[in-house]
């Protein structure tokens, strides 16, 4: 436990360069990646709850990265909604949760984020 919270699991932080990016993905057999954008309110809800779970779920890294400073990660990933929260395990994109929908919605309790974030087993079952 203590080696993760150490290795950037437990906390929320911003990548700003994909190389950082690639490398937390050889780091971290999990990633929760969320891809905002400053103006779009919605970030702020996906925010919350990121910054709310990765202390509760150290087995992953959650990271944010700004869409309109990182076009080559948004390519590379097929991102072309925002929100969009990419899971990652071992390296390999598992899947991409376009906007808010999965989680039923603007209005969803963070119960639910869990829930959907565990279901692709990107996080250890609450």
């Amino acid at each position: 436990y203590q080696r993760r919270v150490h290795g950037g699991h437990g906390g929320y932080e911003e990548v700003t360069d994909p190389k950082t990016f690639f490398e937390y993905g050889k780091k971290s057999k999990r990633m929760v990646v969320a891809f905002y954008r400053p103006t779009t309110w919605r970030c702020e809800i996906i925010d919350k709850n990121m910054e709310q779970l990765a202390p509760r779920h150290v087995e992953a890294r959650f990271i944010k990265i700004n869409a309109e400073k990182s076009p080559f990660l948004c390519e590379r990933l097929h991102i072309f909604m925002i929100p969009s929260i990419v899971l990652v395990i071992d390296g390999k994109t598992e899947h991409t949760i376009q906007g808010l929908d999965e989680f039923g919605g603007d209005d969803f309790p963070l119960d639910t984020f869990e829930a959907v974030l565990a279901h692709h087993k990107v996080i250890h079952p609450p």
